[in-house]
């Protein structure tokens, strides 16, 4: 029962970590990041999958970085998937506006 929970908190960690990582480094908007979700070394979605995520994550309102976030996390990892990997989706432009609010402000 242990080794069950740790493997979904290191699934969690990883989809934090690569939701971040491509919310942060990754221009070329939502369809970009949407698209790289899929192509990520641990291939847990496959292309007929993304296609139908890409489908939902369009049809919703929002920005479809956030979407995409949203329904791949909730198809790995369910309702916590999908806290962790919004979180990570929003943090990067978060903390990017933050700064340059500050930088703004000070010139």
């Amino acid at each position: 029962m242990e080794e069950k929970g740790m493997k979904k908190k290191k699934k969690l960690l990883r989809l934090f970590i690569e939701t971040f990582y491509l919310s942060a480094f990754t221009f070329g908007g939502g369809y970009m990041i949407v698209s790289l979700m899929k192509m990520n070394e641990y291939h847990w979605i496959e292309e007929d999958e993304m296609l139908d995520l890409v489908a939902i994550a369009q049809s919703a309102p929002g920005a479809i970085a956030v979407n995409g976030a949203i329904v791949v996390g909730y198809k790995l990892a369910g309702i916590s998937g999908v806290i962790v990997s919004v979180f990570g989706a929003v943090l990067p432009p978060f903390l990017i506006i933050s700064v340059v609010s500050v930088f703004y402000e000070i010139f």
